[in-house]
C-alpha cells in the first residue's frame, strides 16, 4: 500500500484494473465449476468460451500487475538509475504487447457462436497469451535483475 501512492494515475488505475481482473477470473471459475460439476464426464460446447473468458480475464489482470510490479522495482532501490518502464508509453507499450492474445480470445468467445472448433482455437490463443507472458517475466527477470 505504501507504494500505491508513489504511483503515477495510470499505474494506479492499472493496479486497480488488475485486481478487479483477478476477481471477475476466480468469480467466472467458480461459476464455471459449479456447473460442470454435474455433468462431469462430458465437457458441454458452452464451456470453452467461458473457460476461455476467465483465463482470459487472469492474463490481462497479469499483464496489469506485470507493468506495476515492474515499474514498482524503482522504489524498492531508490538509488539506482532510470527503469525501462520511466515513461508512459513504454508502460502502456508493455500492457498492450502482453494484452493483445487475451482481447482476441475475449472478443472470439463474446461474438463467436459455441463449437467444438471454436474451443480448440481458444485454448490455442490462451497458450500463447500465457506463453507470451511467462516470456515478458523471464525478459524482465533477466534484464532488469541486472540494473544497478
Amino acid at each position: 500500500m505504501r507504494y500505491f501512492r508513489r504511483l503515477p494515475p495510470l499505474l494506479r488505475v492499472m493496479s486497480i484494473l488488475g485486481l478487479l481482473l483477478a476477481l471477475a477470473s476466480i468469480a467466472l471459475l467458480l461459476g464455471l465449476l459449479i456447473t460442470l460439476l454435474p455433468s462431469f464426464p462430458q465437457w458441454p460446447v458452452e464451456a470453452a468460451p467461458a473457460l476461455g473468458i476467465a483465463l482470459s480475464l487472469g492474463l490481462l489482470s497479469g499483464a496489469c500487475s506485470f507493468v506495476v510490479n515492474v515499474y514498482t522495482l524503482r522504489f524498492r532501490r531508490p538509488s539506482s538509475g532510470p527503469y525501462p518502464l520511466a515513461s508512459w508509453q513504454s508502460k502502456v507499450g508493455w500492457w498492450c504487447a502482453l494484452s493483445i492474445l487475451p482481447l482476441c480470445v475475449l472478443a472470439l468467445a463474446v461474438f463467436l457462436p459455441p463449437a467444438p472448433l471454436l474451443g480448440f482455437v481458444l485454448a490455442a490463443l490462451t497458450l500463447l497469451a500465457a506463453l507470451a507472458y511467462l516470456a515478458a517475466w523471464v525478459y524482465a527477470a533477466d534484464t532488469w535483475r541486472a540494473l544497478p
